[in-house]
């Protein structure tokens, strides 16, 4: 069977999966396992989550092949988060954890469908400096790098970088 990208509800079996998978991706990808389970416990942490699951505007999508997860990302429509992009529809794409790039595409060729669907006319894509897999696979799906002080946050471990990519 084929690997493909659905919305999750967030229940205890999910949630500890999520967290566990992000602390070891961060951890990686900060090069600390302290620096990443820090992040970890501020953003993506079993409570975090089922904060998320209350929060109407943010979703998750996560990769599956057969019945089991690899790879999720959440969609964040708010308004607050959104407002000041310059676009009449936005939609943000955050806290990305993948498993290799096969996935980010299958994430990101589903969370494009869905943002059509609800004619939003812009995605935008918060991920980390370091992060050269994410970045180079979004700039190949024809991402652009752009700038929007108001998003960033001062007690990130390394720097973010912001992709956008207009949807038609």
């Amino acid at each position: 069977m084929s690997k493909k990208a659905q919305f999750v509800v967030i229940v205890q079996d999910t949630a500890t999966w999520m967290e566990d998978q992000a602390k070891k991706f961060y951890s990686n990808l900060f090069l600390s396992e302290t620096i990443g389970e820090k992040y970890v416990a501020e953003t993506l942490s079993i409570p975090a989550l089922f904060k998320v699951q209350n929060d109407f505007n943010i979703e998750v999508l996560m990769v599956h092949e057969n019945e089991t997860p690899s790879s999720f990302l959440q969609l964040n429509s708010s308004r607050i988060l959104n407002e000041k992009i310059e676009a009449s529809k936005p939609i943000c794409i955050e806290h990305i954890v993948y498993s290799d790039a096969e996935e980010i595409q299958i994430l990101f060729d589903r969370a494009e469908v869905i943002a059509q669907q609800r004619k939003h006319d812009f995605i935008w894509v918060k991920l980390f400096e370091s992060d050269l897999i994410l970045k180079e696979t979004l700039i190949g799906m024809g991402y652009t790098a752009f700038n929007f002080s108001e998003a960033m946050t001062e007690n990130l471990p390394v720097k973010q970088l912001l992709l956008k990519k207009e949807i038609n």
